[in-house]
C-alpha cells in the first residue's frame, strides 16, 4: 500500500482549498437567490387547490369539488323514477358525485321519492362530472303478491347524467352495475361497458341480445314499449313469491356471479329462478299493475310481458329443482309423500301428505296418477284426518285424483297399493307442472 508522505498531505490541501473556494461563493449567491424567490412565491395565493375530493364547496370551488381551480361543474337536472314495482312515497334517493375517472368524490346529494309512482327530481346539482351512481332505499308495490312490501330494499344504478333528463332505477340498472364497474376496470369505456352489459343480462332470461333496447335506465314499468315489457318479466322473475330479504339476497347473489363474466354460471340460483317463473301468474300481475296506477288517476297499458316469462320457461337451460312451496320431510302421520327426495314407500302403510305455503299469494294443485300396477282405487286415506286439502273426485277410468291447499298448510293420512305412482306440482292455477315426482310403494 502506498502512503502520502507530510508534502505530498500539505500540497494536496493547499490544492483543494484554492479549487474548491472559487466554486462555493457562487453556489453561496445561488442558495441566498433560491431562499429569496421561495419567500417571494410564498406569499402569492396558491392556485393548485386540494379540496377538489372533500366533498365540500370550500376554497374557489363554485360547486361542491368543481369550478374555480377543480374540473368544471356539470349543472345537472333530471327527474327518474324507482321501480321494483314503484316506490312508495318517502322513500329515498341518494346521488353520489363520480370524478371523470368514475371514482367517488365524497359528494352527495339526497332527495326523497315524491309519490306512490316512485319519481323523483334532481335540480340545479352542480357535479364534477356527469357520472355519479344513484341509490333508492324504502318500501316498494310488490306487482306480484300486489300489496306494498313488508320491509325495505335498496337498489342501485351507475349512470352518465349529460343531457339525458331522465333516470330510472330498477332491477335491471341494480344488476348490472357491478358488470359495468369491473368492465371499465379492465379498460373499457363506459359506454362501451353499458353496452356489453345489458345484453348479457338479456341472456340469463333467455331473451334475444339482439332486441332493440335502451339503456336500462330509460326502462318504465309503467309505460308500454317492448322493452318496458322485458323489465317488467324480469322483475317479476326476479320477485316471484320470495320475501324482501330472499329477494334482495337473490339479486346480491346474482350480481357476484355475473361480475367477472356476466354469465350466470351457479345451478341452485338458476334453478330459484325458474322455480318462481313457473309459479307466475302473468294475468294477476297485469291487474295488480294496472289496479296501482288506477288507484294514483294513472291510466297504463300494460305491454305483453308474459311472452318473455313464457319463453323464460320454455326455451332456458335453466331447469327447477326446487319447489316455492315448503314440502315437509315429515309430517303428522309419518313420511310426507310429497317430499322431493323419497321414491320408496312400503304399500299400505300410513304416510302424510303435506305442504306448506311460504304466503297467500300462492296456490297449490297436485295431481297423483298411477303410471304401473293393477289396482281398484290405488289410494285410501282418513277422510277424518284431513287439513287443509280440498279433495276431487277419484277418476277411476285413469286411476287419477286432484287435491288442491285450501290453507297455509295441510296434511292427510294417506295410504298406497302396490305399483308406481306420478305427483305433479301446478303453482297458482299453471297449465304446466312445476315439479313431477315419481315414486313406486311396494
Amino acid at each position: 500500500m502506498h502512503f502520502l508522505n507530510d508534502f505530498q498531505t500539505n500540497s494536496l490541501t493547499v490544492l483543494l482549498t484554492h479549487k474548491i473556494t472559487p466554486i462555493m461563493k457562487p453556489l453561496a449567491h445561488l442558495t441566498a437567490a433560491l431562499l429569496v424567490l421561495s419567500a417571494l412565491t410564498s406569499c402569492e395565493p396558491n392556485t393548485t387547490s386540494t379540496t377538489c375530493g372533500d366533498g365540500i364547496q370550500n376554497g374557489d370551488e363554485t360547486g361542491i369539488d368543481c369550478g374555480g381551480s377543480c374540473p368544471p361543474c356539470q349543472v345537472i337536472d333530471f327527474d327518474g323514477k324507482a321501480q321494483k314495482g314503484p316506490f312508495l312515497n318517502g322513500s329515498s334517493v341518494q346521488l353520489a358525485a363520480l370524478d371523470t375517472t368514475f371514482s367517488p368524490t365524497g359528494s352527495t346529494f339526497n332527495t326523497q321519492i315524491l309519490d306512490n309512482t316512485g319519481s323523483y327530481t334532481f335540480s340545479g346539482i352542480n357535479l364534477p362530472s356527469s357520472y355519479a351512481t344513484l341509490r333508492v332505499d324504502g318500501f316498494y308495490f310488490n306487482e306480484v303478491c300486489g300489496k306494498p312490501s313488508d320491509a325495505q330494499i335498496t337498489l342501485n344504478s351507475i349512470v352518465d347524467l349529460n343531457n339525458v333528463g331522465l333516470s330510472n332505477v330498477n332491477t335491471l340498472t341494480h344488476l348490472e352495475k357491478a358488470r359495468i364497474e369491473y368492465l371499465m376496470s379492465q379498460g373499457l369505456p363506459f359506454a362501451a361497458a353499458k353496452t356489453i352489459a345489458l345484453p348479457e343480462l338479456l341472456n340469463v332470461f333467455s331473451i334475444d341480445s339482439t332486441l332493440s333496447m335502451p339503456n336500462a335506465e330509460l326502462l318504465d314499468l309503467s309505460s308500454s314499449t317492448e322493452a318496458d315489457a322485458v323489465l317488467i318479466a324480469i322483475t317479476s322473475i326476479l320477485q316471484g313469491y320470495r320475501s324482501e330479504s330472499e329477494f334482495s339476497d337473490l339479486m346480491a347473489n346474482i350480481i357476484t356471479d355475473l361480475r367477472t363474466d356476466g354469465v350466470l354460471n351457479s345451478t341452485s340460483l338458476a334453478s330459484s329462478l325458474m322455480a318462481h317463473a313457473l309459479a307466475l301468474d302473468t294475468n294477476t300481475i297485469r291487474q295488480n299493475l294496472v289496479d296501482r296506477y288506477d288507484q294514483m288517476g294513472i291510466a297504463v297499458t300494460v305491454p305483453n310481458f308474459g311472452k318473455y316469462i313464457s319463453n323464460y320457461v320454455l326455451n332456458s337451460p335453466h331447469a327447477a329443482t326446487e319447489l316455492i312451496v315448503d314440502l315437509p320431510d315429515q309430517g303428522n302421520f309419518g313420511t310426507n309423500i310429497l317430499n322431493l327426495t323419497d321414491t320408496l314407500y312400503d304399500d299400505r302403510t300410513p304416510y302424510s301428505f303435506s305442504a306448506q305455503l311460504p304466503n297467500d299469494c300462492i296456490s297449490l294443485k297436485v295431481v297423483v296418477s298411477q303410471t304401473f300396477g293393477a289396482c281398484n282405487g290405488c289410494w285410501f286415506y282418513s277422510v277424518g284426518s284431513n287439513n287443509g286439502w280440498s279433495i276431487g273426485n277419484y277418476d277411476l277410468d285413469n286411476d287419477v285424483q286432484e287435491f288442491i291447499q285450501t290453507g297455509s298448510s295441510s296434511d292427510l293420512d294417506i295410504r298406497f297399493e302396490p305399483g308406481t305412482y306420478k305427483v305433479e306440482y301446478f303453482i297458482n292455477g299453471s297449465s304446466i307442472p312445476a315439479y313431477t315426482k315419481e315414486f313406486q310403494a311396494s
